[in-house]
């Protein structure tokens, strides 16, 4: 079993070699013969020929020569083969309400069918084995489905923080309601997305990613995973924070997924991070030879293994009770007062989820830089990694998919001078809506009370004009010139 586990491992380095472009040569005397190998429910692994159990999944050995529509045609018939768990949802009023608290051992499928929606699980494999959840959640009336639509959850997040509003409130929910197939990821590293076929969370190789890794897998992964299960081409995606910091990252690396996409929005978008404030800026002005230990209780695989961060840190940027800012989350993000005793304890039962330290490090490093860029290793790591000194930025002149932005001038972590910047590196820029309100931070985007009428009303206002129109050419949807709502002066 151990020279299977190897020999498996082996296989994922290639294919994570494949995705880094790396240039290093196969030996000469390699085996050409197709070893295969079969996968589990358990996520076990073995050699096919000593295996005896037929609700498995076959995945052939992958050579450096295979394309890249192969090798992602190979993970999604095995995805595929993972079928989905449907839940039973009863009958159950769907009147507008914050769902009641729940207990952190509630999952995301049980805050779905606890409102009376029908969800499914489903489990995708990306090719350098990470395992990953997702919930899915079905219209009512399946007559006329409209197109398929992937949220991606931000900083420290789960597919659960886009539902804690509760019916006619929570953007999924909404969607929904308008006819929408509703996908919800949870991209690696989170409490849905531990599992790996090879390394255990306790190793640091599984916790060796940040937020570009999550773009070039996590994403590729399961777009394809999405657009075969519902054999639909049009799908949609919205990120928040984080979630768009992944698309950024794979639509500039790898750009053949402009055309698998028909059109993105951007809640709070994380790119261009120069201005960013709180916790997060003070993080970045920490001199480079003492990172290591300044930096050490961020944790070196899973981020903030102690649960929180130092006293100092929360006293010195706390806005609201302690309560509050002892959640990391809320802390980094300037929470303040959730100002609803259901939300509050909803946002403390379910916030955050979990996500490697490594993540948080490639903030920081983009704060410092105010570059948007790849993660950087350092002079010696940089040249092994990428054959340079510095990190590559991220080349967003590749991106020609339609985004629509939306932002606050009140967001620590995305503020509107890097907005702006970000504004003037995208060549398809539909719509940059701003949040006028004061205090609209950058979790307010997904569970403020008002977000239904500041945030999810325009945006569904904005997919309704698109999501009709069928053609899978993008440039016929209107790119304006100049953003809808422009950056004035005190905004800056």
């Amino acid at each position: 079993m151990n020279t299977v586990l190897n020999t498996f491992q082996k296989y994922y380095g290639e294919v994570r070699s494949f995705f880094d472009r790396s240039s290093v040569k196969l030996p000469d005397n390699q085996s050409k013969k197709k070893k295969k190998f079969v996968f589990n429910k358990d996520f076990g692994i073995d050699d096919i020929a000593e295996s005896n159990i037929s609700d498995k999944i076959i995945i052939p050995d992958f050579r450096r020569s295979a394309t890249f529509p192969e090798l992602m045609e190979t993970f999604t018939k095995a995805s595929l083969k993972l079928n989905p768990a449907p839940i039973s949802t009863g009958n159950i009023t769907k009147e507008p309400r914050i769902i009641m608290p729940m207990k952190s051992g509630i999952d995301a499928a049980q805050l779905i069918s606890s409102v009376g929606y029908r969800s499914e699980t489903h489990t995708v494999l990306t090719s350098d084995g990470y395992m990953l959840t997702m919930q899915r959640i079905l219209p009512e009336s399946e007559d006329t489905p409209k197109q398929a639509i992937l949220l991606h959850h931000g900083l420290l997040g789960s597919s659960e923080d886009w539902l804690l509003l509760g019916p006619g409130l929570s953007l999924p929910f909404l969607l929904v309601d308008k006819g929408y197939d509703v996908w919800l990821l949870n991209a690696r590293g989170n409490k849905y997305s531990k599992g790996h076929t090879v390394w255990y969370t306790e190793s640091y190789d599984f916790w060796d990613f940040s937020f570009h890794e999550m773009g070039i897998y996590d994403l590729p992964a399961t777009i394809t995973y999405i657009s075969e299960y519902t054999n639909d081409a049009d799908l949609y995606f919205i990120g928040h924070s984080m979630g768009a910091s992944a698309l950024l990252a794979l639509l500039s690396t790898l750009p053949e997924y402009n055309e698998m996409l028909k059109a993105a929005f951007f809640l709070a978008p994380l790119a261009f991070v120069k201005h960013a404030k709180g916790p997060m800026k003070q993080f970045s002005v920490i001199r480079r030879k003492k990172g290591i230990s300044a930096l050490s209780f961020l944790g070196t695989n899973d981020f903030l293994p102690n649960g929180a961060f130092p006293q100092d840190i929360v006293e010195k940027f706390c806005k609201g009770s302690e309560r509050l800012c002892l959640n990391p989350v809320l802390l980094l993000t300037n929470g303040g007062e959730i100002g609803d005793d259901d939300l509050m304890d909803n946002i403390l039962a379910h916030v955050p989820a979990g996500g490697s330290a490594m993540t948080i490090l490639h903030y920081i490093q983009l704060v410092k830089s105010g570059r948007f860029q790849m993660y950087d290793y350092g002079v010696q790591g940089n040249l092994n990694k990428y054959k340079r000194k510095h990190p590559p930025v991220y080349d967003l002149a590749e991106i020609t998919l339609p985004i629509s932005l939306f932002s606050s001038p009140s967001d620590w972590l995305s503020s509107m001078s890097d907005v702006k910047t970000l504004l003037t590196k995208l060549k398809n820029i539909y719509i940059h809506h701003v949040v006028r309100r004061d205090d609209f931070s950058h979790m307010d985007f997904v569970w403020a009370k008002d977000a239904p009428e500041l945030v999810f009303s325009p945006l569904l206002e904005i997919l309704d004009q698109i999501a009709p129109m069928k053609d899978k050419r993008k440039n016929n949807l209107p790119s304006l010139a100049q953003p809808t709502d422009e950056i004035s002066a005190e905004d800056e």
